[in-house]
């Protein structure tokens, strides 16, 4: 059976779908796709038609890629009001043998969230702290052990059900089953996370454009999480207050001619542009990158800020996502802000190098997880799909880069 995973997160800014398969442990790209998103604010949605058609054009783009339907997906909710809770749950052991497989881990886990979830919210989340075995026997996996009862301790993170359904109903409308549901900071710890990672205290910064969602894992559990109202945006703002500029031309200076550090810009390079006072102004790239370095030293010191009132513990690792760390200079100016702890989130896989991608692929990463956690196995792309894929690549031919990429993986 084929382990192929699509997982669509819908931002403020961009709706982003990915479509991977396992393999030997590994996940391969098969395919990704970003459209601009509509009905978004501040990650809600606030125009289902709008947002609707947003995630249409992604999914018709990766369709496209695959050369067949995507019918199931994984779906990043919004995290706004969310809920961490420390749970405990039992059940006793009834398998012939006495021995825990997948499902009795899975009643467990089941057992833990009576109490800790209020009627009006959804479980996104139950992280396994540990488990005891005959009510001493402490293990982090207990699937295969012997025993005639098994307790686990977890950590229960919920949600509004508004942020769930929201984001659910606008894939059962367009009739796409939503198999699973996380969170972006969960999603991205588990795109960043390494063994050395899950042992230690890590801070996790995701920079959006409207809003920044700082996090805190201790030895891979959520524990803290904190949504800031500063973002990409602000920088915007810098650039339309000081040239006057309109909102499209400001972000278009930022993307294409902003620079993160001054180390970084050219004194004698300059952008020509007509702001909303009709007025012909030169932005000089130097002057330009002293204003968003000011104001991302601002905003970095500021999440800085944030970690420091989610947690007295000492942090061993800050990693900092989100589009704007794509600006040049970003990692010198992260360095010289924060330090050596810092670094960015880089995902240096083929397909998906851009970090924007971070939250779908580290969504399918952490359904992986579970699924190895109740010993299953599962595809959404049955057999059938699969062959159509690969007639698809043959239509194409294996000159193509998605050809070749198929190649590799389905020969």
């Amino acid at each position: 059976m084929r382990k192929i995973y699509t997982s669509i997160d819908i931002g403020t800014d961009e709706v982003k779908a990915i479509t991977v398969e396992e393999h030997h442990d590994k996940l391969n790209v098969l395919a990704t796709a970003s459209v601009k998103s509509k009905g978004v604010k501040k990650g809600l949605i606030t125009d289902a038609g709008a947002i609707t058609s947003s995630v249409k054009k992604a999914l018709k783009t990766l369709e496209n890629k695959l050369g067949t339907k995507v019918e199931q997906i994984l779906a990043v909710v919004p995290s706004n009001n969310r809920e961490i809770n420390i749970a405990t749950g039992e059940v006793s052991i009834n398998t012939g043998d006495a021995l825990i497989d997948g499902e009795t881990v899975f009643n467990c886990l089941q057992k833990s969230l009576k109490r800790h979830v209020a009627k009006d919210y959804e479980v996104v989340s139950v992280m396994p702290i540990e488990y005891k075995i005959d009510g001493s026997k402490k293990v982090k996996n207990p699937l295969g052990l012997e025993g005639s009862k098994l307790e686990v301790k977890s950590v229960v993170v919920s949600v509004p059900k508004k942020n769930v359904y929201s984001v659910i109903g606008i894939f059962e409308n367009i009739g796409v089953e939503v198999v699973d549901i996380t969170i972006s900071s969960i999603a991205n710890y588990y795109a960043a996370c390494d063994t050395e990672l899950n042992k230690n205290v890590v801070s996790l910064i995701d920079i959006g454009k409207e809003k920044s969602v700082v996090s805190v894992f201790n030895k891979g559990i959520l524990v803290k999480e904190q949504i800031s109202s500063i973002g990409g945006d602000d920088i915007d703002e810098v650039i339309r207050f000081n040239f006057k500029t309109d909102e499209n031309d400001s972000k278009r200076i930022k993307e294409e001619y902003g620079v993160a550090s001054r180390k970084y810009a050219d004194s004698d390079d300059n952008y020509k542009v007509i702001n909303r006072l009709n007025q012909n102004i030169i932005i000089d790239q130097y002057m330009l990158a002293e204003m968003i370095e000011y104001k991302l030293v601002e905003l970095l010191k500021n999440l800085k800020n944030d970690i420091n009132g989610l947690t007295n513990r000492e942090i061993s690792n800050i990693i900092v996502t989100g589009a704007t760390t794509s600006m040049l200079g970003f990692d010198a100016l992260l360095q010289d802000t924060y330090g050596r702890k810092s670094q960015m989130l880089n995902i240096n896989i083929i397909g998906i190098r851009n970090s924007k991608y971070s939250v779908s692929y580290g969504a399918i990463r952490y359904f992986i997880e579970k699924l190895k956690l109740r010993n299953t196995d599962y595809t959404m792309f049955i057999d059938e799909k699969v062959e159509e894929m690969l007639r698809a690549r043959r239509k194409m031919g294996t000159g193509s880069a998605l050809g070749k990429i198929f190649g590799k993986i389905f020969e």
